[in-house]
């Protein structure tokens, strides 16, 4: 103070005035002490200065006994002294004052005298006057001493005017203290004004003191003191409480606790502080406060607690909650049911996270026990939110019950809820009736969510309108919400116009601002999928586009996600939009035939669920690991649980989609697991049909029975019609599989009726349409004159959709059983629903077959071609033109798919009386049927299944086929598209897998267009150039495959530089020609090889065993291997001769020579001449000519016979019978028509082969040879060893599964030999294949720059690495490796070594009924492995090393790669092929292990560096 700097330069003055007061040595105490004050008083006014108050003071504070009268003298001048040092100095005087109240707590205890108090009084409210100053100087120490000298005096005074201004002196010194960082200080300081406070505490004061125990409270929470902020605010809540408990006793009888909270935001908030402090603290056992109220304000506090507890979800308040149910069931009872019954309510929605779930399952059945009893005691006034809280706690009993997996759960008590909800939404009154608005919009939210989860559609819908109702007008965002879950609804059931309505009242709602982009993009989304059902590509594509420029996909920050619930909230809401746009990009990508950017998209859909469940758990959890199990009952995980399983299945569909069984197989039993994990007891039917269906399409026909026999005791389908038609038509599938052709036509019936009665009775809508109404929507106009059919509108569309499919499986049905009039009606009803592209090509394909099956059924009728179907068929077989060479004819052709106008013809079965005997009408009939398979070809081949384009391809090349064999094709162009239709639908699976696509990306325009805007035009000579003439010259492409009727093989040969020749060959032709011939069936033959391979494989798993054993085992063991490979020679001599018959020499690779082959058909024709009376001239007016015109034969035919082989070595005379008959078949069916038992067959053979020995006589050495052969097997004759066939074995054979592997194969690997210092091994890895160890070890240590693993296991990176790296492997262990490295990681490589698999069954593939065949030789073949030799079955180990042996002897791989002998390579060596066709013979079984051994890829030579 600016006084100070004055007394300090006369302090030596200041003693005089002590020395001077203490002069009258012979007063009494008091009265020095008052002439002491006199005296300085007297000096201080005529000096303007203040004494050395560090000596004033003890001066006057003598202390000793008192005399009233001398006290008030000294305390009156003591006055006098303020007075006169205010008058003075004035501000300059606060230190006398702040001295002076000294004096007054000196004597404070000692005199009671009303003049001393007088005083006190004045002084002190001198001393408060200069509190404000001494506040701004808070660093001084003697501050808080004369604060706290004040608070004494004003206690003393019981001045609470004083006392309450000190009070908040000290809370601004606090505020002042934790402004400067010392906090600690502060909380003491703030501490002491609350007690000072109270001291002084008035009604009116109530409101200072909770604000000031509330910012104490948030002092301690910051400086982590929990306990004493949890004290600090039970005494800020419990004066709170105190000032209002009257109107809370009296509002809790009446109101609900929302309006109860409402009214008190001061409350509410101090209970919020003292919730989350305990909640924090360690000590809690005290929790929660008991207040000395009445029942119903303590009661309605508690539950005010509970409230917030519920509200902030965490898993620490748990026990809390426990702690605060047992408090309200103590002060509540029996006497206030309502309250009680709302405080359980308001708890349910956490009873997923309770440990406890059977006894809170229990208070909720007995709450709800209670409130039907409707006997309210003191809660009448609250009678009218029972209905509200029974309809709660029946939906949390459901929900706990299925949480606990109750083996019945009631149905009942969940159905009640929705029948209470919905009645109560109807009330006008509904805001007085429900105990909080907020609460039932959660719980209706809740239940939709559960009756989603258990697939109750229908209910679902019910509830979803509630809530439209409720928050229409009040909440945009939810009404936006509450729309689209609605329009999801009813597409899911096939009303698609019914969601077309809810998504225009959400595009409506979304036009207002306070519209987020998420929830305008989760509408998008809605309308995207809706677009797709209904077929509307293109603007589902413009909405894509919309959504990849407006959204934003912060993929760097959802990786980053913090442990704070909030960031996990808001980062698993960016996650779940998200994932929800990669599944719907999956669908339109889908649609639009882009099926690997689909399937990336739906991985990466799958990997966003995952990461958003993973951060939910999180939240929930509050840990950073989540240590256990995943709970996916919990509420919270059920969206994205859903829409994990449903990403699950689209990639599982698109897998099905490309034929893939494995993959198709996985994810679809990971979406069942999925879902049967989240819906516990309720039956996840939809899931298991899903995956019956698959079971019976792969032809595991029990699975498929267990899983649709479940699925059928599912009462839930009753509910869903859509999915009681899939259940259906699967089991129309299970029992096409199982030849029970009756039951599966029953279960198309029951499909459509099922479909037709949910069109007929669809769920009512908000408006409460009239049925009438509804179905008016149905009326089909179209134009009289119109060529086009109608449009169907979209009301039905998915149904119709699915409708339309089941309808064409009905007419196929009836195709089959001759029902040509219904079969046709339905196929008209069928082309109306539907015209997406797909569906589109589909219904083609089912009219093209009609007619094709109908076109046969008329020429079976006709006398010529009644054997037709029994008959040799080829393309080509006769010559068009004279001298036209066969050579290259498909040249600069092409064929067109343009779809032609007036697509319907006069009604078929009208003909069926007048085309038996019409072969122009039939011609006309199989044209139509060609073209109708054309004019969606293009599109087919994009966007339907590997296994519909397969069936359409087949189908079509039939009809070509046959379209050949009678002389309608009238365009050459169609004769050779019959090989690129059988060929090119092969081996679609073999494909590279995709990964997950980039999270933040979308899909370019571009990706759409190319996959879907496709040619129209089919380039023959492209398909020429590209897969038939790179074959290497000497090389034969054969390719065989099984019609689906499981009669007929089509066997075709590929040569470079020529065009393609095609055989269908019935199986059982031979029967029908002898009746005494066995028959010998597709299903015989693989029934005896699936048998001599199980009984293989059974004793060669045994052989261990057995051989160590008695000798008579042994003998026993032997035979059996014997028996079992003399049967396999059989079945391989009886396959050729039944099936092959004299076309054995599509296979072969016998000499040709095209001046011998042109002498020998000559020499044919004129055999003809003399032998057929069609070729015999007769007389005419004109002269001599033909009794009717000649047939030229083509002269790929002729070359069958040469094919057949030299008679002077082999016995052929079967054979050739087998094509003459062939040719005799073609000049009947072509107008030359020759009767059979007339002709001396005998004689022609015996001329055929007179000229056919003198062709081998004329063969040089020089001629042509087919040096090896390529066999193309399809799905279904895989698992022979056609390569042992007697007119194969000997030859160099490889297989493959498609042309375009093939090529594949060529283009990477053409020319290349395998480099044999790049090599590796894997030796015994079992460690248990010792003698095969000790037989190749040695000889493997020497190959000089080979690495190898012998007797120990090889990791997978290590296997991999070994593939990768190198040229050639070789693996002798057990089976292929597949336990020591995954298929995945296989597929995965850029590059793979030719690779030797010699272990068991190391080249089987696995059958999968309309699926492609898979097994590790497609593993490799997909990593691009060009030569694989593996077993088809299991073999003993002495004859695979054996053979292993001499194959590597003979293809020269012991000389090339040894260190020794590499530079004196042996001048024998052969072909990888030649050397595994001579080494088979070294067996003991020559065909039991001598024929498991097959080729994969190509054969490639072996060069070294040298």
């Amino acid at each position: 103070m600016a006084v100070e700097s004055e007394l300090r330069t006369v302090q030596v003055q200041a003693v005089s005035f002590t020395e001077k007061a203490a002069q009258p040595y012979g007063l009494s105490i008091f009265n020095r002490a008052v002439h002491f004050v006199t005296y300085t008083r007297t000096v201080m006014e005529s000096r303007k200065i203040l004494p050395n108050l560090d000596d004033f003071l003890p001066r006057v504070m003598l202390g000793g006994p008192m005399v009233q009268s001398d006290f008030e003298r000294l305390v009156v001048d003591i006055d006098l002294l303020r007075r006169a040092a205010s008058r003075v100095l004035g501000e300059n005087s606060q230190d006398l004052a702040f001295a002076l109240l000294s004096f007054i707590l000196h004597y404070k205890t000692q005199t009671s005298s009303p003049v001393f108090k007088k005083v006190a009084t004045r002084i002190l409210e001198n001393c408060i006057a200069f509190a404000k100053c001494i506040v701004q100087n808070i660093d001084d120490p003697s501050v808080m001493k004369h604060l706290h000298n004040c608070a004494e005096v004003s206690i003393f005074l019981e001045d609470a005017k004083c006392g309450i201004y000190i009070a908040n002196t000290y809370y601004n010194c606090g505020i002042s203290l934790w402004r400067t960082s010392r906090k600690a200080d502060a909380v003491s300081t703030w501490r002491t004004s609350v007690d000072l406070h109270r001291q002084f505490l008035s009604s009116e004061q109530f409101p200072t003191l909770v604000k000031k125990l509330e910012r104490l409270a948030i002092a301690h929470v910051e400086l982590k003191n929990f306990t004493e902020a949890s004290t600090t605010l039970t005494e800020a809540i419990s004066i709170a409480v105190q000032e209002v408990a009257d109107d809370l006793a009296v509002k809790a009888s009446v109101a609900s606790l929302s309006t109860i909270t409402s009214k008190f935001p001061e409350i509410d908030r101090l209970l919020a502080m003292y919730v989350n402090v305990t909640v924090r603290c360690s000590d809690n056992c005290k929790f929660p406060f008991r207040l000395d109220l009445e029942v119903a304000c303590e009661g309605i506090i508690l539950e005010w607690i509970l409230r917030i507890l519920v509200a902030s979800r965490k898993v620490a308040t748990h026990q809390l909650i426990e702690a605060v149910i047992g408090l309200l069931y103590e002060v509540y009872g029996d006497d206030y049911p309502i309250r009680y019954a709302r405080a359980v309510v308001s708890v349910l929605p956490l009873a997923a996270e309770n440990n406890n779930k059977e006894q809170v399952l229990k208070t909720a059945n007995n709450v709800v026990k209670r409130l039907q009893e409707r006997d309210y005691q003191e809660d009448t006034g609250l009678a009218k939110y029972a209905e509200d809280l029974t309809a709660s706690c029946s939906l949390y009993i459901s929900i706990l019950e299925y949480q606990l997996q109750l083996p019945i759960p009631n149905s009942v008590i969940l159905n009640n809820s929705v029948k209470l909800w919905q009645e109560l939404t109807e009330r006008p009154d509904l805001d007085d009736i429900i105990v909080d608005r907020d609460i039932l919009l959660s719980n209706l939210q809740m239940l939709s969510d559960f009756l989603d989860l258990r697939g109750n559609v229908r209910s679902q819908i019910v509830i979803l309108h509630c809530l439209q109702k409720i928050v229409d007008g009040a909440s945009a965002q939810l009404y936006l919400q509450c729309n689209i879950a609605l329009a999801k609804a009813y597409l899911g059931l096939g009303y698609s116009g019914r969601a077309a309505e809810y998504l225009k009242l959400s595009q409506k709602v979304s036009k207002g601002t306070d519209m987020s982009a998420d929830d305008v993009t989760m509408l998008y989304l809605a309308e995207i999928e809706y677009l797709v059902t209904v077929g509307n590509l293109e603007r589902a594509r413009e909405k894509i586009a919309i959504i990849g420029k407006n959204h934003e996909l912060p993929e760097d920050k959802l990786a980053e996600v913090g442990s704070e619930p909030e960031k996990i909230t808001k980062s698993a809401s960016k996650t779940d939009i998200l994932a929800a746009m990669h599944y719907t990009m999956s669908l339109l990508l889908m649609e639009y035939g882009c099926h690997r950017e689909a399937l990336s998209y739906a991985k990466s859909s799958i990997k966003a669920y995952n990461r958003l469940i993973f951060q939910k758990s999180r939240s929930f959890s509050g840990k950073e690991r989540v240590s256990v199990e995943l709970d996916y009952s919990l509420p919270d995980m059920w969206s994205s649980v859903l829409g994990l399983v449903r990403s699950h299945a689209q990639v599982a569909m698109i897998y099905d989609h490309q034929g893939l069984v494995r993959e198709t197989e996985f994810y679809l039993t990971e979406a069942l697991k999925l879902s049967q994990s989240l819906r516990r007891h309720t039956s996840p039917s939809y899931y298991q049909i899903a995956l019956g269906d698959f079971y019976s399409r792969s032809g595991n026909l029990t699975k498929a029975k267990e899983l649709l026999s479940a699925a059928i005791r599912d009462d839930a389908l009753v509910e869903n019609h859509m999915h009681k038609t899939q259940l259906e038509t699967a089991l129309s599938k299970y029992y096409q599989g199982s030849s029970a052709e009756e039951q599966e036509y029953e279960r198309y019936a029951e499909a459509e009726s099922t479909l037709l009665a949910a069109i007929a009775s669809p769920q009512k809508s908000s408006k409460s349409e009239s049925l009438e109404d509804m179905l008016s929507h149905l009326t089909i106009t179209t134009a009289k004159k119109s060529k086009s059919k109608a449009k169907p509108r979209d009301e039905f569309f998915s149904i119709n959709r699915i409708r339309a499919t089941i309808l064409r499986l009905k007419s196929r049905y009836l195709v089959c059983h001759e029902e040509w009039q219904e079969a046709e009606s339905v196929l008209q009803d069928s082309s109306l629903l539907s015209t997406v592209p797909r569906d589109r090509a589909l219904q083609n394909m089912a009219e093209s077959h009609f007619h094709f099956i109908f076109a046969t059924s008329l020429l079976q009728s006709d006398p010529v071609f009644t054997v037709l179907q029994d008959s040799a068929i080829s393309i080509p077989n006769v010559s068009k033109s004279p001298g036209k060479s066969t050579k290259d004819s498909s040249s600069s052709t092409t064929i067109s798919g343009a779809q032609t106008r007036g697509r319907k013809n006069k009604s078929l079965t009208s003909a069926l009386s007048t085309t038996k005997k019409d072969l122009t009408e039939v011609q006309k009939i199989l044209g139509r049927a060609r073209q109708l398979v054309l004019e969606t070809y293009f599109v087919a081949s994009k966007i339907c299944s590997a296994y519909e384009k397969q069936t359409i391809s087949n189908h079509l090349g039939q009809v070509l086929l046959l379209q050949s064999a009678i002389g309608s094709m009238k365009d050459d162009a169609y004769c050779p598209a019959a090989n690129y239709f059988f060929e090119l639908s092969k081996g679609l699976s073999l494909v590279k897998d995709v990964s997950a696509a980039d999270q933040a990306s979308f899909p370019e325009d571009d990706i759409f267009d190319s996959n879907f805007s496709h040619s129209k035009v089919l380039d023959l000579n492209a398909f020429q150039k590209e897969f038939v003439d790179i074959i290497p010259h000497h090389w034969a492409a054969v390719s065989i495959c099984l019609l689906e009727d499981s009669e007929d093989l089509i066997v075709s040969r590929f040569q470079a530089n020529e065009s393609p020749f095609l055989l269908r060959l019935p199986l059982n032709r031979h029967c029908s020609r002898d009746a005494d011939e066995d028959s010998f069936s597709f299903s015989d033959a693989l029934s005896e090889m699936q048998n001599i391979i199980s009984k293989s494989n059974e004793t060669a798993q045994a052989s261990r065993n057995i051989l160590n054993g008695a000798k008579a085992q042994k003998q026993q063991w032997w035979t059996e291997r014997r028996s079992l490979d003399m049967r396999l020679k059989e079945l391989l001599a009886n396959m050729e001769y039944s099936w092959l018959g004299g076309f054995k020499g599509m296979l072969s690779g016998n000499i040709r020579n095209r001046d011998l082959l042109s002498k020998f058909s000559s020499s044919f024709i004129l055999i003809l001449k003399k032998h057929l009376p069609t070729r015999r001239t007769v007389r005419t007016r004109q002269g001599t000519r033909l009794k009717t015109p000649e047939v030229k034969i083509d002269p790929r035919v002729f070359e069958l016979f040469i094919s057949l082989g030299d008679p002077a070595e082999t016995d052929n005379t079967e054979m050739l019978e087998d094509l003459i008959y062939f040719v005799l078949d073609i000049l009947q069916f072509h107008g030359e028509c020759n009767a059979y038992d007339e002709l001396d067959m005998d004689q022609i053979v015996v001329d055929v082969q007179e000229i056919l020995r003198s062709y081998y006589e004329s063969l040089e050495d020089g001629d042509d040879k087919v040096e090896h052969i390529v066999l193309i097997l399809d799905k279904t004759v895989h698992m022979f060893p056609w390569e042992s066939l007697p007119c194969l074995r000997g030859q160099s054979i490889s297989r493959l599964p498609s042309l375009s592997s093939l090529r594949s194969i060529l283009q990477n690997y053409r020319g290349q030999k395998i480099d044999v210092e790049k090599g590796a091994y894997i030796l015994n890895p079992s460690t248990d294949l010792v003698n095969t160890q000790n037989l190749f070890q040695s000889q493997l240590d020497s190959f000089d720059g080979w690495s190898g693993i012998v007797a120990r296991s090889p990791s997978e990176g290590e296997f991999r690495s070994i593939l990768s790296q190198n040229e050639i492997v070789l693996y002798f262990g057990h089976g292929g490796g597949e336990q020591y490295i995954r298929p995945s990681q296989i597929k995965s490589l850029d590059k793979c070594a030719a690779t030797f698999l010699l272990g068991c069954s190391s080249g089987a593939l696995h059958s999968s009924g309309n699926f492609e065949p898979w097994g590790t030789p497609m593993n490799y073949l997909i990593a691009g492995c060009p030569l694989l030799v593996a077993n088809l079955w299991d073999v003993t180990d002495k004859d695979i090393d054996k053979f292993s042996h001499e194959m590597f002897r003979l293809w020269g791989l012991y000389d090339l790669a040894s260190k020794e002998t590499k530079k004196k390579v042996s001048a024998e060596t052969y072909t990888i092929g030649d050397a595994m066709a001579k080494a088979r013979d070294i067996c003991n079984l020559k065909y039991l292990n001598g024929a498991a051994p097959v080729l994969y890829g190509i054969p490639l030579d072996l060069v070294n560096r040298i």
